[in-house]
């Protein structure tokens, strides 16, 4: 499903990747809108765990951080999604475009699920399931 096929703009897509889809979600939510420097810092701060990630859909059993909001470090999708986002920046960068970018639209979708034998030889299996990201930039 790509819903960024009629914005004009730097895209990148992430498909298939082992990350939780929720945090996946929750993160691009907070991301969504920001000035591209912004965002990195922002994404920078989380994976230092300087500044948490407001959790608004899924904040079942969250504690609250400092500020009364549930919220949770979700260090791993914050690499994931600023990895994205330079991505993004290099491929607005042979377009052309200026220095003043914004993130216009960025979304996780499920992604395909296969299954994988569990641990030390036992004949269990579990699903793994990935994440789809697509992210679109354009100038301000």
């Amino acid at each position: 499903m790509d819903y960024s096929a009629n914005i004009d703009g730097a895209k990148a897509y992430g498909y298939e990747l082992n990350i939780s889809r929720r945090h996946a979600v929750e993160v691009c939510r907070a991301v969504r809108g920001m000035n591209l420097e912004k965002a990195k810092k922002f994404l920078e701060d989380v994976i230092d765990k300087k500044r948490f990630v407001e959790f608004k859909k899924h904040n079942k059993q969250i504690p609250h951080r400092t500020g009364g909001k549930p919220g949770r470090y979700p260090v791993k999708a914050a690499k994931t999604i600023l990895k994205l986002l330079e991505n993004a920046e290099n491929n607005a960068e042979e377009r052309g475009m200026g220095d003043n970018l914004v993130v216009r639209h960025i979304a996780a979708h499920k992604g395909r699920t296969y299954k994988r034998l569990a641990s030390k030889g036992r004949w269990k299996q579990s699903d793994m399931e990935t994440t789809n990201i697509e992210v679109v930039l354009t100038e301000s």
